[in-house]
């Protein structure tokens, strides 16, 4: 995951955005609880949708309570007060995905690169294993991702869809987890592919001339070769065609709360970061 998956404050109610920041906090503070103090600056907005999500789907939630921030002990934060189980699961996605993340940067990083993820491994390291031990299925998913990962970044003439699959892959089966029930199972799938798709290529197209500077593995370089794309357009459609898939999947679930957080999301939020990714150049 990558951080691009943010909702848009401006289009949010303000108890929408209060319920949104308690779930942050709460994540935050699972993730403290499990995997120690050190482990809450990777706290993420992507991992914070996820625990909306499982949030979204359980059938009680009860409510929230107030209490002093861990990193900021003078300041009060609103806190779920139960719904452990899908916080956990977002804890372990984070850890799982983060340490994933650290053995690709040592295999192919540079090299401040690798020796900031060599400092830093002894703590995921440990961190990993629990996560692992308690979300096998998480791990697996993510385990897989990465491999394949590598896999498609040795293939020198490797196509856009088959280079954003890795990630798609793992987010339709991570987001399948959150359920027992057959067809809620299905439609997660399909949303978390397309949200999984977007999420690789929105992150390609916001390295592309870092990359091509550096000649690092990106989609984009390869197809455009050695050009800079002068048709942003068409790669705007590809991932419009991502997120209506998205959305059109989301619209299939029961979902029990939180709706309006979700809504904001994929209406508003995913949407304004395409569009300040893909046209930065032209902000002023």
């Amino acid at each position: 995951m990558f951080g691009f998956v943010t909702v848009d404050r401006s289009e949010m109610l303000g108890k929408d955005f209060d319920a949104y920041k308690a779930i942050y906090c709460s994540l935050c503070k699972q993730l403290g609880k499990e995997y120690t103090f050190l482990s809450r600056f990777i706290l993420s907005y992507d991992c914070t949708f996820y625990a909306v999500m499982a949030l979204s789907l359980e059938d009680d939630c009860s409510g929230f309570c107030t209490g002093r921030c861990r990193f900021n002990p003078l300041k009060k934060c609103n806190y779920l007060k139960n719904n452990e189980e899908a916080l956990s699961k977002a804890a372990a996605l984070s850890i799982i995905s983060v340490y994933y993340k650290l053995v690709d940067n040592i295999a192919d990083g540079g090299f401040f690169e690798k020796l900031l993820c060599y400092l830093l491994m002894p703590f995921f390291s440990v961190w990993h294993k629990k996560a692992k031990k308690k979300f096998p299925k998480i791990e697996e998913a993510v385990a897989e991702m990465s491999k394949a990962q590598f896999e498609v970044e040795r293939d020198a003439d490797c196509s856009i869809d088959k280079a954003a699959d890795p990630t798609a892959t793992m987010l339709s089966k991570v987001l399948s987890f959150l359920t027992d029930d057959a067809e809620t199972c299905r439609i997660l799938s399909t949303m978390g592919y397309f949200l999984g798709k977007w999420i690789y290529l929105i992150d390609a197209a916001n390295d592309y001339d870092d990359d091509m500077k550096k000649s690092n593995f990106n989609p984009y370089v390869i197809a455009f070769r050695d050009k800079k794309p002068s048709h942003l357009k068409d790669i705007n459609a590809s991932l419009d065609h991502c997120l209506s898939e998205c959305l059109l999947s989301y619209n299939l679930l029961e979902v029990r709360r939180f709706n309006r957080i979700i809504d904001n999301l994929l209406i508003y939020g995913l949407p304004k970061k395409q569009e300040s990714v893909l046209y930065k150049e032209n902000k002023n």
